[in-house]
């Protein structure tokens, strides 16, 4: 009955020390900041990184030029269909104006780019605050066999 219950308490404070860390995954709409495999938002984000100005300005950075893109990308996007769309049409009344196809196409390409940047510093943000927490850490306990006069054993040292 020792054994288990120090087996259980080792067990959980190992569990009570580890800090949650941050992960950037795709999802439909893009790239999605995860933590401990639930979704956060930037806002959430920034106010879990406070005191940490690199983390805060690049989260901030991201989520603006996220924004941004968003902004350019989706009605270019729609601007560049509908380009296409009129193009395919085979009513001769119908005319296509390319002006508009490549303004909008200009807008989605410099759009998507945009919102790339931010995706990267979201993803750089997630690795600074990841490697803060490793760095961070003053708990690190190791687990080994030694042994004594009185035998093996197993040994924690902090």
């Amino acid at each position: 009955m020792k054994k288990l219950f120090l087996t259980a308490l080792l067990f959980v404070s190992i569990s009570l020390f580890s800090q949650s860390t941050w992960e950037v995954k795709n999802d439909f709409w893009g790239k999605t900041l995860y933590e401990n495999g639930n979704k956060i938002s930037v806002g959430d984000a920034i106010e879990k990184a406070k005191g940490q100005e690199s983390i805060i300005n690049k989260l901030k950075s991201a989520r603006t030029n996220r924004t941004i893109g968003a902004i350019m990308a989706y009605p270019g996007a729609f601007a560049f269909g509908f380009t296409i769309g009129q193009s395919i049409n085979s009513n001769p009344a119908v005319k296509a104006n390319w002006t508009v196809g490549g303004i909008g196409a200009g807008l989605m390409i410099g759009g998507l780019i945009i919102e790339g940047e931010g995706n990267k510093k979201l993803k750089s943000a997630a690795e600074e605050f990841n490697s803060l927490l490793k760095t961070s850490s003053h708990f690190n306990p190791e687990l080994g066999l030694y042994g004594s006069e009185n035998g093996l054993g197993f040994r924690i040292t902090f």
